[in-house]
């Protein structure tokens, strides 16, 4: 990023990308150099009133990387270029998410796989009040902060199995549901019915939930029943809010009837219903399954837009797509020119200008340290010829692990 700069304020190790000036008369060999001798200082000094320095070239030294910070701020080139905002904010609640969803994901699959001949009536009955509880808390802290729900969703690990989908079914869920400014109450609800949606598979042989390949009708046919065992194994559970129990048996119902089990349509099915379902189905696309790879987050959108109001509300689908963004957080973007970067914030009222975490310049070499650029910004400084997003890109065709670089950034910030 080139940010106009004062001469008197230049220091070793900035690369003068520009000067206010033609290079032709001047004693400096190449149009581009990285000061190194005060000597070089003094020509500047004498030569120009400002230059432009570009900070992805310039020293990685720490200072010098804040001083520039601080001079994008008051540059007359309106950049924004910065550390990452709320980082330390979004690690704490991530590390507190992470250890209550993991307790969670460990109790809810034991409990799944308990057999009732297994334990006795009360045992069973403990071990359930002891994964409403976990599940409880996992609640109150995602309900506390929607948004980090997506960030819990995109950090977690790549696994298809039914407690962590349940986990990334409920982060998501519970955020969602916060977005539309559901009560504590609802948005209890359809945590836990999220986080017990799929608790009736533990009950499909392996060997069906593991196949790689298209599924025979009939083992489709045993899949469809996986919602009805699950319903039967809470039906005596007076505990449970009613919706709950709906949740768990209807979440595979869709709007013109063509779901299962029982076939319900349009207002039979609640709203509570079909967002934990549009969130199943977010989460079982963007996820790596043993039948076919994981779409990207802006494909996984677009799938279900194109159920639209066949299979869900409409107005549901749009607050949906209008939560995650039109530019899903984690989304890998090239920008134009060719810098490529991470979608890491979005603000609701410029969905088309996130801000993004820069992972590569535009020569293809890996940026460290890694910073952030607001593209809202950008655009109100008419940079957006150069720096204006141009297009979502898979992270395979480019070997880059979205995840896996996340996961530094919070470590190493």
């Amino acid at each position: 990023m080139k940010i106009q700069y004062r001469v008197d304020q230049l220091e070793k190790g900035m690369y003068v990308a520009e000067l206010d000036r033609p290079w032709i008369g001047t004693p400096f060999l190449f149009q581009g150099f990285i000061i190194e001798s005060d000597e070089e200082l003094g020509q500047l000094r004498e030569l120009c009133k400002h230059v432009f320095v570009d900070d992805l070239k310039s020293s990685a030294d720490v200072n010098l990387q804040k001083k520039l910070h601080s001079a994008v701020r008051g540059s007359t080139i309106t950049v924004e270029f910065q550390e990452w905002k709320g980082l330390e904010k979004l690690r704490e609640t991530i590390s507190k998410i992470k250890t209550q969803g993991d307790d969670t994901v460990v109790r809810l699959t034991q409990y799944a796989e308990s057999d009732a001949n297994e334990s006795s009536p009360s045992d069973r009955r403990e071990h359930f009040r002891e994964t409403r509880n976990a599940v409880t808390r996992l609640i109150d802290t995602i309900a506390a902060d929607p948004k980090t729900s997506q960030w819990m969703r995109i950090l977690s690990e790549q696994d298809a199995s039914m407690g962590r989908h349940a986990m990334n079914t409920t982060t998501l869920a519970v955020g969602f549901a916060g977005a539309l400014g559901w009560d504590t109450a609802l948005k209890a609800v359809v945590g836990e019915g999220a986080m017990l949606h799929d608790i009736g598979m533990a009950k499909i042989p392996k060997q069906i939930r593991d196949k790689p390949g298209k599924l025979s009708k009939d083992e489709y046919n045993l899949v469809k029943l996986h919602p009805g065992y699950a319903a039967t194994k809470f039906e005596n559970n007076t505990g449970l809010d009613p919706r709950v129990l709906e949740i768990v048996r209807h979440h595979h119902e869709r709007l013109d009837g063509s779901g299962y089990p029982d076939g319900l349509k349009d207002d039979m099915i609640p709203d509570y219903v079909q967002l934990v379902s549009i969130c199943d189905v977010y989460d079982a696309y963007i996820t790596d399954q043993c039948y076919r790879s994981k779409f990207t987050s802006s494909a996984a959108v677009a799938r279900i837009t194109k159920r639209g109001s066949k299979h869900f509300s409409k107005q549901l689908v749009e607050s949906f797509i209008r939560w995650i963004g039109i530019y899903p957080l984690g989304s890998l973007v090239y920008l134009r020119n060719n810098s490529l970067a991470i979608v890491v914030a979005s603000d609701e009222k410029k969905r088309l200008l996130p801000t993004v975490l820069l992972i590569r310049d535009t020569d293809g070499r890996t940026l460290l340290p890694r910073r952030t650029l607001n593209l809202g910004f950008i655009e109100s400084a008419g940079l957006s010829a150069e720096w204006g997003l141009r297009e979502i890109v898979d992270p395979k065709t480019v070997q880059i692990d979205v995840r896996q670089i996340l996961i530094q950034e919070l470590q190493m910030r």
